[in-house]
């Protein structure tokens, strides 16, 4: 892959989803110069935003139009060229929410395991309870969210199409991170999107574990590349230290 076809692998984190999990609510607009995703039914921010836009900034209420009103973010990949897009964003009303690396690691080398933890593929109503403890602890669920996080990842793992799924990892049995991942439509990319520690247990290695734990399995199934956009501040720093690359720095613009 080339520069441009790694960023745009990055991009597709956002929308390469499985297309029989794509409710009928969910309306794509997917062009070379123009990738947004709109949800009638959720005025998440999440939910409805524009991925790629690389057209004039006389488009831009267009977009804009298009969402009918609902709250958005526009990703904004930063360039030498973004900065008038930018600040015509701000006079119609966005503010500059986070920012984030687009990271990727050709997976041309064999990582080596690092064995001090067990790790274990969630299947069971168990492992997902799991799942979602480590998580909620780590962001802070309240009791609503984790219910919904539980019944999701039931039913996505119940799917018998599905490119994705989550790991747990374990020390002296005791679940102590989280990750979540989905491979590419024609399976050459690797998508990393969410991962955690809870905070008592940082600094020993777990999640550069996790992270090689699941490039192995990864290069194994054919994989040319590793995916994801991390949050400025996170797990940023773990990455660059285990072979990942900056290639596109996204600012995340939010209109509520």
């Amino acid at each position: 892959m080339d520069e441009e076809q790694i960023i745009r692998a990055i991009e597709a984190i956002q929308w390469d989803y499985e297309e029989a999990l794509v409710p009928e609510s969910i309306h794509y607009i997917q062009n070379d110069d123009l990738v947004m995703i709109k949800n009638k039914k959720s005025t998440s921010v999440y939910a409805n935003k524009v991925v790629r836009y690389h057209r004039t900034i006389h488009e831009v209420k267009d977009v804009i139009a298009y969402f009918e009103g609902s709250p958005l973010s526009w990703w904004v990949r930063s360039s030498s060229d973004s900065s008038e897009l930018e600040k015509h964003l701000l006079t119609l009303g966005f503010q500059h929410y986070d920012t984030y690396r687009g990271l990727a690691k050709k997976l041309t080398v064999e990582e080596a395991a690092i064995s001090d933890f067990t790790y274990r593929e969630v299947n069971t109503e168990e492992d997902v309870q799991a799942h979602v403890e480590v998580a909620a602890k780590i962001w802070g669920y309240d009791d609503e969210a984790i219910q919904a996080a539980v019944t999701e990842r039931a039913s996505y793992l119940q799917f018998p199409e599905r490119r994705g799924g989550y790991t747990i990892a374990l020390d002296n049995n005791k679940p102590v991170g989280y990750s979540n991942y989905r491979y590419s439509k024609d399976g050459k990319v690797l998508y990393l999107n969410g991962a955690g520690v809870l905070p008592e247990d940082r600094g020993k290695g777990i999640y550069r574990s996790l992270l090689a734990d699941r490039l192995i399995e990864a290069r194994k199934r054919g994989c040319e590349l590793a995916v994801t956009q991390a949050r400025l501040g996170t797990s940023e720093p773990i990455l660059r230290k285990s072979g990942f690359r900056e290639y596109a720095t996204y600012k995340q613009y939010v209109r509520e």
